[in-house]
């Protein structure tokens, strides 16, 4: 069985990516910041409304390490995102995913196989794009713990600054406070259901 985990694992290797991005609490987004949002060049692409399967493997607890995060997104057309990412640090994740044709059938594969589930994360997102800076950013309302933005580079990893984030934040009027630091969505879920 272990063979069998590990070459999943092992498929993953040719399609990493490396996110560069930070995730901030804040109040229900309110007129005010929507149209900071587009007046800073942000153009609206989609709402979704996601549910996220975090698990562990067998021969590793994944929960509360804020480092390894093993997903399964289910899809409106019944397919599925499989994810495994590490995060490297505040800013940066390493991410590998691959295309899922049948959520419930992998699911079920992943339980046979003795995989843990860690949490499940019901979200609805807005999405927007600058093509000009390049960046994407959500809005996030999860349910349990309350509204997030997320801002991500997405364009070539060599030209990313970090100082551009900043002053993204800043003229969104957001505070540094407001940065949820070396935390996902998992991690917070799981930690309030603790207190």
């Amino acid at each position: 069985m272990v063979k069998l985990i590990y070459s999943l694992f092992y498929q993953f290797k040719n399609v990493m990516t490396i996110e560069n991005e930070i995730k901030l609490k804040i109040s229900k987004p309110q007129p005010p910041i929507m149209k900071k949002i587009i007046n800073s060049g942000f153009k609206f692409v989609k709402e979704t409304s996601q549910v996220d399967y975090y698990f562990s493997p067998p021969h590793r607890n994944f929960a509360g390490t804020k480092k390894y995060y093993l997903r399964l997104r289910r899809r409106a057309d019944g397919s599925a995102i499989f994810a495994y990412h590490v995060v490297v640090s505040n800013l940066q994740t390493k991410e590998r995913e691959v295309a899922v044709d049948n959520f419930l059938m992998f699911r079920d594969i992943l339980k046979q196989l003795n995989f843990k589930l860690n949490c499940v994360v019901n979200k609805t997102r807005k999405t927007f794009i600058n093509k000009k800076d390049n960046f994407e950013l959500v809005l996030d309302k999860v349910a349990g713990l309350g509204h997030f933005m997320e801002l991500e580079y997405i364009g070539r990893p060599k030209q990313f600054k970090v100082k551009k984030i900043f002053d993204i934040i800043n003229d969104f009027g957001l505070k540094k406070e407001q940065i949820v630091s070396g935390c996902g969505y998992p991690d917070l879920l799981n930690n309030k259901l603790k207190k």
